[in-house]
């Protein structure tokens, strides 16, 4: 199985860039590892830009295709254009349309991790059960008990050190937003998000009690530069997405180097 699906410069963006293959299962499925701040299909509210899917579709010739069973890949799940995390591609139109049927029959479960500062006193595991909807006139997926589409969460913390939490998400649906909407709505603001709490990025100066040094002219950077969610973890049931001799599918996902570095020098014993 070829280990990365890799894209030249200015396909998807100035550098090279190689994803991570997870899990193949020909023909039905592959699993990714997308980065944060790389499109992997278009959403409702999602920035404009080439995504993964399109690139994919417009190099049927790859040899890892091949190999993969890819004909024409298409995004089972969504991960959030910001945030990183495993993404299940359908190998063709017909697997995902059985597999995307599936998902929102919540027959696939989706865990995530993410860091945050509590702004009250939360239980240790909580539910959000609340609506949400897409502003028309701007990318932000608000609460709207009347025109809001379901979206239910549940919360559990992993590990405290200091005013910062690690806490574990876990959905069967897939809202655009919904995790840092949810967060938010009960008291979680996660670290580096902006659009909802606007909460700040950690850097090594927030972490030493003597001024951090860094060159002259240069900007220190944040520990992890992205939103400090992602997506760790799906499982599912083969036989309840239409793909026939696929048992009981689990998909893990490291958290990408930053978000790692960022809990270690945090102080988490927590490792994913």
């Amino acid at each position: 199985m070829p280990q990365k699906i890799g894209f030249p410069a200015g396909v998807l963006g100035e550098n090279p860039l190689r994803l991570d293959v997870l899990a193949a299962n020909a023909p039905h499925f592959v699993a990714l590892d997308k980065p944060a701040g790389i499109l992997l299909d278009s959403y409702l509210g999602s920035p404009k830009g080439k995504s993964v899917m399109l690139a994919m579709r417009g190099t049927p010739e790859k040899p890892e295709f091949k190999r993969l069973g890819i004909v024409s890949p298409y995004a089972v799940n969504q991960v959030d254009f910001e945030i990183s995390g495993a993404a299940v591609v359908a190998c063709d139109k017909d697997t995902s349309v059985k597999m995307r049927n599936a998902m929102w029959s919540e027959a696939m479960e989706f865990q995530y991790l993410l860091l945050a500062k509590p702004v009250k006193p939360l239980e240790d595991v909580f539910d959000a059960d609340v609506p949400i909807l897409m502003l028309e006139e701007r990318p932000v997926w608000l609460v709207s008990h009347r025109f809001g589409k379901k979206a239910r969460t549940r919360f559990e913390i992993v590990e405290t050190v200091g005013a910062f939490q690690l806490w574990r998400a876990t959905t069967r649906t897939v809202r655009p937003h919904q995790i840092r909407v949810h967060a938010n709505e009960n008291g979680l603001k996660v670290i580096g998000e902006q659009l909802y709490s606007r909460t700040p990025h950690v850097y090594m100066s927030d972490l030493k009690e003597e001024r951090y040094k860094i060159g002259f002219g240069e900007e220190e950077r944040p520990l992890y530069p992205h939103i400090s969610i992602h997506l760790s973890k799906i499982t599912f049931d083969g036989a309840e997405t239409g793909c026939d001799g696929v048992g009981k599918v689990e998909i893990n996902s490291p958290l990408p180097k930053g978000f790692a570095t960022q809990l270690k020098r945090l102080g988490f014993k927590t490792r994913a």
